[in-house]
């Protein structure tokens, strides 16, 4: 199916390209087109999911600097996850909430099977470090296979070639971002009250747009999402302060792609990358903006790419060990 900027930008081969503005008023077309079609389509209400209070396991150092590492960290203070009360309508604008709508529609266009309590989620990342992992003795070329069961209660991961099996837990382990399917279907589904409860699950429920953008960029790198929460989680992004999209494609592990980010710390930014036609999510990455020396004494310099995780594969399968 071709969408309507790729028509309009075929349309164009044989002429001068549209200038920047023809462009953004055809993207504001789509979009109203977009949003009047999303008015009158009656939206499914997936069911309330009240998650326990959480304690702090690590700061969100462990979770950023595109974290340097690709996990999860346990919470404190949750509230419910669709609250009450009225809901604020989603509204966004400029480039960057253009170019998540786009990547909206196209989660919403992918498609995707639930899947039963025993079936799993398997996610393969090609990880690429730079200056810090070198310093730090870590492998500066990495790729990660693991897997989690569909209701949370047990994961499995590839180390060395060898498959490793976690026990089976009877309690749901507690978790932030959540991982286990029935949560993340259960997430709300309007994408202001979704950004207001990641917010919240910030340290002492402090309203850090850092907490929801990394724990937004985790849940799209790190599981198989159903396209309404994934649609969503995109567009709450579109509603954080402070976001800001590349004015060119940029070279992510050998292909150009879009890349949306947010400046952390004063001196890293960590980027959210898209596919330029289809605005597929591939994955994240960490850039140093400003010269910076880490305490360990590492110097790194404006430019240098830090981290790169490439998702390179995430399905729905059977048992843990399996890929396809």
């Amino acid at each position: 199916m071709i969408d309507d900027i790729t028509a309009l930008r075929e349309s164009w081969s044989e002429v001068e390209p549209p200038s920047p503005d023809a462009q953004d008023r055809a993207r504001a077309a789509l979009l109203a087109r977009i949003a009047e079609r999303r008015a009158t389509v009656p939206q499914g209400r997936r069911p309330a999911r009240r998650v326990p209070g959480w304690a702090w396991r690590s700061g969100l150092a462990a979770l950023g600097a595109a974290a340097l590492v690709a996990g999860v960290v346990a919470v404190g203070g949750f509230g419910p996850v669709n609250p009450p009360g009225r809901q604020v309508p989603y509204v966004a604008s400029g480039s960057v909430a253009q170019t998540f709508e786009l990547a909206a529609v196209h989660a919403e266009t992918e498609p995707f099977t639930p899947p039963r309590p025993d079936q799993w989620t398997y996610v393969e990342l090609r990880i690429v470090r730079g200056k810090l992992a070198q310093d730090k003795g870590q492998a500066t070329r990495e790729t990660t296979r693991s897997w989690q069961r569909a209701d949370g209660r047990q994961s499995a991961v590839m180390v060395d070639g060898k498959l490793e099996v976690s026990q089976e837990s009877s309690d749901l382990p507690q978790v932030m971002p959540p991982q286990d399917y029935p949560a993340l279907a259960g997430l709300p589904t309007d994408p202001r009250a979704l950004l207001d409860w990641l917010r919240a699950q910030g340290p002492s429920g402090k309203g850090d747009d850092a907490v929801p953008y990394l724990l937004i960029d985790s849940m799209l790198r790190d599981n198989v999402l159903p396209p309404g929460v994934k649609a969503t989680l995109l567009r709450a992004l579109a509603l954080i302060p402070g976001v800001t999209r590349s004015s060119e494609p940029v070279d992510f592990d050998g292909r150009p792609a879009i890349a949306v980010g947010m400046v952390l710390d004063g001196w890293r930014q960590e980027d959210i990358l898209l596919d330029p036609t289809t605005h597929e999510f591939l994955g994240s990455r960490t850039v140093v903006v400003e010269d910076h020396t880490t305490p360990e004494g590492v110097r790194l310099k404006k430019g240098d790419v830090e981290v790169e995780l490439v998702r390179v594969a995430g399905k729905i399968v059977d048992a843990p060990g399996r890929t396809g």
